[in-house]
């Protein structure tokens, strides 16, 4: 019998909802690290790169919930020639919980994996306050003037 990863638990839950949208993925590469996947929509084609952290980190008042996400050079530089030759990147940073259905993902466009990495950044903290309707990932260190991504956004 096949023993389940902790990994498959959470890309699977992002491709269970792909798939309950009616959109089929094509798995382009896939290790514990990261998932690539191939996808058509009916507003076009997508490259979807999926990353995982399966346990929060809480703020200090408790008040929000963070996870920590690294990204090798290559990785960087392979979604910026993506993006280059095609807008059409999305990176799903799905953002465990120890109760796998308190888990959540924040999903960054082209324009958002610009703003976050492109400036030479090697990593991203996305957060969420509770009762907000957005991720947040601070560009400078500062919660306060982040990058706000919609906690609903699948595919625009």
């Amino acid at each position: 019998m096949a023993k389940l990863r902790v990994a498959d638990f959470y890309y699977g839950s992002v491709l269970s909802m792909l798939f309950n949208s009616h959109i089929v993925p094509a798995l382009v590469e896939g290790n514990e690290e990261r998932q690539i996947y191939d996808l058509a929509t009916n507003s076009g084609d997508y490259r979807l790169i999926m990353k995982y952290r399966a346990k929060s980190r809480r703020g200090v008042d408790s008040s929000y919930r963070s996870w920590h996400f690294n990204f090798p050079s290559e990785d960087i530089e392979e979604m910026m020639e993506y993006i280059e030759h095609n807008s059409n990147m999305l990176l799903a940073l799905i953002c465990g919980e120890e109760g796998l259905n308190d888990s959540e993902f924040a999903v960054l466009n082209a324009d958002d994996i610009r703003h976050c990495l492109g400036a030479g950044k090697s990593s991203l903290t996305v957060s969420r306050a509770k009762g907000e309707k957005a991720f947040r990932i601070p560009v400078d260190g500062r919660r306060d003037n982040s990058l706000k991504i919609p906690y609903n956004r699948l595919i625009e």
